[in-house]
């Protein structure tokens, strides 16, 4: 999703606090994972489940019972997302931090480059 998408999705988006229903084990070689399971009620009275794509390797991250801000379009499920500034926009954070680093050396070499000429 674009940044036009994510704000329009802000604009939008219906709200709502999804509840933790259960705690997904998952094993491997480095350990034991656990994927928090929300239960989120829209406003028709439907109940979308959303199974984190996180896995945390302590169970005491996400208890059963604990509550957290969703937002998505209604009446598509798959668009889900945590209702946090960092959760919506991590994508264009990074792509500005790396923009703002350039802008500051290509400004620094154009203000400086009469010292770099010999």
């Amino acid at each position: 999703m674009n940044l036009k998408g994510r704000l329009a999705l802000m604009r939008g988006g219906e709200q709502a606090v999804g509840t933790v229903v259960q705690l997904v084990e998952s094993k491997d070689d480095e350990g034991t994972c656990y994927y928090p399971v929300f239960d989120i009620p829209t406003r028709q009275h439907e109940i979308i489940t959303y199974r984190h794509g996180t896995a945390y390797s302590s169970p005491e991250k996400w208890q059963i019972g604990e509550t957290a801000a969703f937002i998505f379009e209604a009446g598509k499920p798959d668009t889900v997302r945590f209702l946090s500034y960092w959760g919506i926009f991590w994508w264009p954070l990074c792509l500005m931090a790396v923009a703002v680093d350039l802008l500051v050396i290509g400004g620094g070499y154009f203000l400086l480059q009469g010292y770099f000429t010999t």
